[in-house]
This record gives structure tokens, sequence and C-alpha cells, in this order.
């Protein structure tokens, strides 16, 4: 993802820099589209290639044909779904889902309305219907017969003015899993003879204003806001970012669940059997997610049933582990998954006990360093012996500096001498890193931190830094850490190097700025505790010096 190469840049400049350290001192507005694509829901048809499809066809139950007429006297109105963690509002133009509140976790409240970006004229809301061949063919502008609602159901129907078919949408709160929702998709054939037969197609759709112009700071912006389309396949993941896509991809295979990703939530559906294949594009302002099923074909009386769920909230592992079907594949942890997945479950552990997640995050970078220390400990050592043989090794520079040759066999021979690895510093240090990147995509993706309260003003720790405390104090430590090991040079190359080394804790502060709070407190602890650790080995080598002082 984007973020993820944003962090990958910045760490190779700053491994770099550690390398050259240690080498030498240790569009326009979207055009609203006709509404056809959106009026139905799945359908669960059986057929040639056996889609998922419940099929009544017993002539005792099949429902007879009735004598019906245009229901254009239908007001628009809309309707919600509650429960203790969710709010989800439709309307009957369409029996479309127009809103998604989240409300337990307290926190996951100020998400607001997950649709509210969607322009208020919009007809492109998620979970729309579209039937490819036409033998259903409901308006764009049809307003469902409300034919039952309640906070827990909601019925919407819609009959077919020549008396062909009644098409109907049943949403309701699954009592088994939060942020759920059965939902299911009627299609009962009200003719005395011949097979009703179509294709159909669910859109997910998800909404980015064209207005909001990327510019120079675009690139540390590390809002939790970017569409995001993707596809759960049987055997692999298929995602494209808003900012990426830039052509339609067609994913022909059994769909497990799609959705629209956003970075702390979704929506998205899950059927009871695979689709056909998968589509995801972006057209304007909207990115859209599109399942196909094969053809269906509806006997005259029988009615057959498209059975799903429909999931909208936040993307925590626990929660989407308890639903199943892979959803936890809507976090991307990236490359370092098998890292970033034990560090969460750990981050989780630590807040179970002392309920506050700016701890957790003080306790787990505790146990990080524990793990790291003797990694750290080598490169620590290795600076401070760097030091004590940095006048002998700026003696030899100045005698051979015009014979490169013997320069660096005398070298060589110095650091075998008093057992100097020029790498030893180096190496534990990129050892670290995917530890490191790993921990970074762990809270970049953790929607438990998101608007979670720490103490003073940090109220969310997946924001930034709103008075840059952390990111400046970071700087001071590591510009304090860079004393600590930066052995000093008579050289002028080497002094020059040393000052030009000076900026990097500058540079890495200006790129903290903009990361989440939660990411930069670890960081911050983290250089306390190097900074600690290297007054610890100092300590241990200025008393081995002390002790040769005297023996001598």
């Amino acid at each position: 993802m984007k973020d993820q190469k944003r962090f990958i840049l910045a760490m190779a400049i700053s491994g770099l820099l550690v390398l050259v350290w240690q080498q030498y001192f240790a569009p326009p507005p979207p055009v609203p589209q006709d509404d056809t694509t959106q009026v139905v829901q799945k359908d669960t048809a059986t057929d040639a290639e056996g889609t998922q499809a419940t099929t009544d066809t017993s002539p005792s139950e099949a429902t007879p044909p009735v004598e019906l007429s245009p229901r254009n006297d239908v007001p628009v109105s809309s309707q919600t779904l509650t429960t203790k963690n969710f709010s989800v509002t439709l309307t009957n133009a369409g029996g479309k889902v127009t809103g998604i509140e989240l409300l337990d976790p307290e926190q996951y409240q100020a998400a607001g309305n997950l649709l509210d970006g969607f322009p208020e004229d919009s007809k492109r809301f998620p979970f729309g219907l579209k039937f490819d061949k036409g033998a259903l063919n409901i308006p764009a502008d049809a307003v469902f017969e409300v034919a039952a609602s309640s906070p827990s159901e909601v019925v919407y129907r819609w009959d077919d003015p020549q008396g062909k078919y009644r098409f109907e949408k049943l949403y309701k709160v699954n009592a088994a899993h939060p942020y759920l929702l059965d939902f299911d998709v009627k299609i009962t054939n009200l003719a005395q003879s011949g097979s009703l037969s179509d294709l159909m197609q669910l859109e997910i759709t998800g909404y980015k204003s064209e207005e909001e112009k990327s510019g120079f700071f675009s690139f540390l912006d590390f809002r939790p806001d970017e569409l995001e389309s993707i596809c759960r396949l049987e055997d692999d993941t298929e995602r494209e970012l808003y900012s990426a896509i830039d052509e339609v991809q067609t994913f022909e295979a059994p769909v497990v669940w799609g959705a629209i990703n956003t970075r702390y939530f979704f929506w998205g559906v899950i059927p009871e059997k695979p689709g056909k294949r998968c589509v995801l594009a972006k057209d304007g302002g909207y990115m859209t997610t599109t399942l196909d099923w094969a053809e269906f074909s509806v006997a005259a009386g029988a009615t057959h049933t498209y059975k799903q769920k429909l999931y909208a909230g936040p993307k925590d592992i626990d929660v989407l582990n308890a639903i199943g079907s892979d959803l936890n594949e809507s976090v991307d942890y990236g490359i370092l998954t098998i890292l970033a997945k034990p560090m969460r479950w750990l981050l989780n552990f630590f807040q179970s006990f002392v309920g506050n997640w700016g701890l957790a995050i003080i306790l787990l970078t505790l146990l990080i360093k524990i793990a790291t220390w003797p990694f750290t400990e080598k490169s620590y050592a290795n600076a401070e012996r760097m030091k004590e043989i940095q006048p002998q090794l700026d003696a030899i520079r100045k005698e051979h500096e015009n014979d490169q040759q013997r320069l660096a066999e005398e070298t060589m021979k110095l650091f075998k001498e008093n057992s100097f690895n020029p790498l030893g510093g180096c190496l534990p240090m990129v050892l670290q890193m995917p530890i490191l990147y790993g921990l970074y995509v762990m809270i970049i993706n953790s929607v438990e931190l998101f608007h979670a309260d720490f103490f003073l003003w940090y109220t969310d720790l997946s924001a930034r830094d709103p008075y840059f405390v952390l990111p400046l104090f970071m700087g001071v430590m590591m510009f304090l850490q860079q004393q600590f090991m930066t052995p000093k040079s008579t050289d002028p190359k080497q002094a020059q190097t040393q000052a030009m080394m000076k900026f990097m804790p500058i540079m890495f502060t200006a790129f903290m700025l903009f990361l989440p709070a939660g990411l930069v407190l670890y960081y911050s602890l983290n250089l306390v505790l190097g900074v600690l650790q290297q007054w610890l080995i100092r300590r241990k080598f200025a008393r081995r010096r002390e002790a040769k002082a005297a023996a001598a």
C-alpha cells in the first residue's frame, strides 16, 4: 500500500545514512449514473453451474399470479436497523444502504457516517444490483413498497407492472455477530407459464470526492480514508487502491466475498455460496467492487432466494475471525504479516490488563527492546571500539593517504588487532529493520487505536500528535544518541561527513511529524531505552580503560 512505500523509502534513506555512518565512524466531478445498476441484491438461483439459489418449485407453495399496477404512488422514505454495535440507514428508493454509523465501542462513533462522503443526490449507494440480460427490468427511479419495517428487519417489495414477477429485498440484523446483516433477495416468477432467466451483478460502492487534490505534502498524508476495492477469491486476495487503479480489473474465480475497504473500516458482501466473477473499477469519484453470478432461471410460480451477509464495521481482527470467510484478509499487513500478527496479539494482551492503548504500546516497546537487547548491545559496543581506535585510524589515513592499497591493508590490520568488525555495528541494526517495519504496519492498521485515548491531548493514537511534542522529543533523543555513538575524528573528510550526519535527526523528525502518535510513541521510547543502553555500555568501556590504566 501507499503508506508502506513511504515507510520503506524513509527506512531506506535512514539505512543508507546509517551505513555511511558505520563505514566511517561505526479528475472532474462524477456524473450520476443510471440506477438500474442498484435495484437488487444477490440472487441465488439454481443453474447449470450450481450457483447459489434456494428454489421453491412446489405447486402447493407457488405464488399465484396477481393483478398488479405500477407503484408510482409509493413515497420515498428511510428505514433504520439498529443494534448495540451499529445503525444502518436504508431507503426504499431502490432498497439501498445510505448510511452506516458505528455505536460500540464508543471510540468508533468518531468515524461518523461511513458513507457521509457520497453526494446528496447520488444514486450509487452500496449494495446496488443490476441484471445483465434485461429480463428483470426495474426502473432506475423505482420506489419500493415497504412491506415490513422494524429496528431489526426491513423488507422491500417491487411488483412488475405487467405482473411478470415480484422482487423483494430483505435486511435483517444478525443476532450472532456484531456489524452483520442477513440479506436475502427473492425473485418470484408470477407468470402461469414460462421461466424467468437473467444474470445478476451486485455492486459494492465507495466514493471519494475528486475535489480532494493531492499536492507536495500528500506524500506525508497518512489519513485513514484511502478507498480500496478488495475481493477475496478462493485462494488469493485482490485489492486496488483508488489512487492506483487505472483500468478495470476482472478476476474469473470463485468469489468468497467482496468489499470497499478503508484503513480502519469496510463494508462488503459475503455470499452463501461463492460468486463467479469479481470486477474492481473506478468511475469518476466512485469505486466499485462488483460480484457476478451465473445466469439463473426461475420457473413459473417459483421463487428463488439469494442469501448473503452484509458486513459494515471496523476491521477488528477478533470480530472478523469470529465471522470467518477469511474476512481478516481485509487487514493488509503486507510481506511481514508473520511478525505483525503476533505483535498485534501482544498489544491486545497488554491492553486487556492495563486498559489503556498508550500504556499497552509502552509495554510492547519494553518487551521488544528486551528481545533485541543483544543485537543493539553488539552495535553499541562496536561503536565504542571504533572510538578507541579512531586516533590510530586517523594517523593511518594521514600516513597513507596517497597509497590506497597500503591504507586498506593497515586499516584491516588495525581492525584485527583490536577485534573490531567494520560491519559489526551495522548488521545488528539491519536485523532489527523487519521488526520495526512489522510494528509499523501493525500499528498503522490497528483499528483499536482509532480515537483511542492515552493521556493529556493524546485522544487519538491513530492520528498525528496535534502539538508535535513526541516527534520533537524523538528528534532530541536521536541527536543525543548520535552524540553518544559518533567517534570524533581529526580527519577533515571525516569531520565533514560527521557534520552532514547531524541532519539525520532533523530529517527523521520531519518524517515522524505526520505519523500516528501511537507509532511515534514507540519510536520515542525505543530511542530513550537505546540512549540508556549506550550509556551503560560507555560506562562498561570506561571502567575497562581505567582498569587497564591502573594495571599499567
